[in-house]
């Protein structure tokens, strides 16, 4: 178990041991008598075996995590030694057993011990325990982050065939599948306009997991509230332009029976011919800015009112030089009276009035019209018209004598053309008198 490597013939001997156990070396020589001893001396050697130091702890870890590693207790002069990857965070002196370590580093890293044992024997070289650092995962996430509220079925994905996911989704945000421990995406309705977010981690395939969530922002769009601007009263028969927000999109108007579109369909704003009469209504949608639709049309509410027929009463049947107060319906607006070259306008007749008096000076065929406004301003179609006759005063002349002399009797015919009318005779002067008529 041992072997001379040295100093054999000499007075100082090396030996290799080989092998553990109880050894001798034995010596003898001669003095300078040169005398030799009996009996060479022996030496009793005992070969302890040397140390083979454990070392427990584990191989596989995530960069950013800290683990202990333990060797064999009651040694001294513990060794401890690890690779640039690590820190040592505790224990680590040479009476400690155990070291922590924080492993700083990824890839291939080691840990290694070595220790003097009660014999003063220390191994030849240190235990080494190979590290594997695993860098920790970083999750991705992908999906739609502008959207409209409501909007349904957005799916939210990330790395495939890991484990332990954990979603998070923000309030204004509903989870309508996946999103669980085992789903790698997850379907959310977003409900609230403003900013918002979804985050996930997982344990990856070495059981490492992010040091904090992948954050996706998401940003929600409020929906457009499309106003509508008008007439909200108008007439049978009339044209009405409406309007709604400009430097929008995709613009859809829609106008209830009794209303036509006549212009503008596909821009912010429309005509449209009313012809029936009623509560009628106009609803208006479109995309804005952010392709976001109402959730509902706007609806906006017009009122269609019957065209007036303005009566009018008075004489149709008049002689010339006389005056006639004519009438129409009362409490309106807006009255228009119009009467022809042969009447004159003594009274009434404005735009307040709903009666006129004319003098019908010409005679022959003459009119008197009026128009006024209801409701919304709404006027007759044409104004009501009155035909009106003006008959003509007669002439009276005579054919006698225009200068005859006292106490004389003077017959005095009217023309012919004037037989058959009633006269009134009326004699002038303190010596007239008027002593029979036919």
């Amino acid at each position: 178990g041992g072997s001379i490597t040295s100093g054999s013939g000499t007075s100082i001997l090396t030996v290799l041991w080989s092998t553990t156990g109880p050894k001798t070396i034995t010596v003898n020589f001669n003095d300078v008598n040169g005398c030799t001893a009996p009996i060479a001396t022996s030496y009793p050697v005992t070969v302890n075996v040397l140390p083979v130091p454990a070392l427990a702890g584990v191989n596989q870890i995530c960069v950013g995590n800290s683990t202990t590693y333990s060797t064999d207790a009651g040694m001294t002069n513990y060794s401890w030694n690890k690779s640039a990857g690590g820190s040592i965070v505790s224990g680590g002196t040479i009476n400690d057993n155990t070291v922590t370590i924080l492993w700083n580093g990824n890839g291939p890293q080691t840990v290694s011990v070595n220790y003097i044992m009660g014999t003063g024997c220390t191994a030849p070289s240190p235990t080494l325990l190979n590290v594997t650092v695993h860098p920790l995962p970083v999750p991705a996430l992908a999906g739609t982050n502008n959207l409209c509220a409501g909007t349904t079925g957005t799916v939210y994905t990330t790395q495939a065939v890991m484990s332990n996911y954990s979603w998070t989704v923000s309030p204004g945000g509903t989870v309508t599948a996946g999103g669980t421990i085992v789903d790698h995406t997850v379907t959310i309705t977003w409900n609230t306009p403003g900013a918002q977010s979804v985050s996930v981690n997982f344990n990856d395939g070495n059981g490492c997991t992010a040091l904090s969530p992948v954050t996706y922002p998401v940003t929600v769009n409020p929906l457009p509230v499309p106003t509508v601007a008008g007439p909200v009263s108008v007439c049978l028969n009339s044209t009405s332009i409406y309007f709604t927000d400009a430097g929008m999109t995709n613009y859809s108007w829609s106008v209830s029976a009794g209303g036509t579109i006549t212009a503008g369909t596909g821009s912010n704003s429309i005509t449209v011919f009313w012809n029936t009469t009623g509560n009628k209504t106009i609803t208006v949608n479109y995309s804005d800015i952010h392709n976001c639709f109402a959730a509902a049309p706007s609806s906006y509410s017009v009122s269609v009112s019957t065209l007036p027929s303005p009566s009018l009463t008075g004489l149709n049947s008049i002689c010339k030089g006389n005056s006639v107060v004519y009438s129409s319906d009362a409490g309106m607006t807006g009255y228009a009276w119009t009467i022809s070259a042969g009447g004159t306008l003594t009274a009434g007749g404005g735009p307040a009035d709903n009666t006129a008096t004319v003098t019908w000076n010409n005679s022959g065929a003459q009119t008197i019209s009026v128009n006024y406004q209801v409701g919304p301003g709404c006027m007759a179609a044409s104004p009501t018209v009155l035909n009106i006759t003006v008959k003509p005063r007669p002439a009276v002349s005579n054919a006698a004598n225009s200068s005859v002399c006292s106490a004389t009797t003077l017959n005095i015919l009217p023309q012919a053309d004037l037989l058959g009318t009633t006269f009134s005779w009326v004699a002038t002067g303190s010596s007239a008198n008027i002593t029979g008529f036919s």
